[in-house]
């Protein structure tokens, strides 16, 4: 796993909100990216690709853009179920995370039904994203 990959998942389990925010931001960034670098490799299934980043990308667009940092950059991805496996650990640690949030927030501000849904869009992406490369 790279320093990045790192970086992001211990964010996610830190006790500050915002952090495990942006570092939920940071996860659905990186794993829709990553399935849209792999949608057309030969070894993947593109439609559970393009799933992938939708589902990765509608889950970010419901949660705040991190104030501070920028694009993490996307490691080179390992053939195989292999180079899939971080990722897809990275998403479970974050539907944790947006779960965990989302029942210890208020729900009269609308927020813990967004995290709600984020947390579905993140759930369909870790699922997606175990079909891509079956072989």
């Amino acid at each position: 796993m790279t320093a990045e990959l790192n970086r992001v998942s211990e964010a996610l389990s830190e006790s500050d909100a915002y952090t495990v925010l942006s570092g939920a931001w940071d996860a659905l960034d990186l794993a829709g990216r990553l399935a849209d670098a792999i949608a057309w490799d030969e070894a993947s299934d593109e439609l559970q690709a393009l799933i992938v980043a939708q589902e990765c990308f509608t889950a970010r667009d419901l949660l705040p853009v991190p104030e501070t940092g920028g694009p993490l950059n996307l490691a080179e991805i390992e053939p195989g179920t292999a180079g899939l496996a971080p990722y897809i650990g990275l998403l479970d640690r974050t539907l944790g995370a947006l779960v965990r949030l989302a029942s210890a927030g208020d729900s009269s501000t609308g927020a813990q039904s967004r995290l709600s849904e984020a947390a579905r869009h993140a759930s369909a992406a870790r699922e997606a994203l175990t079909t891509v490369r079956e072989q």
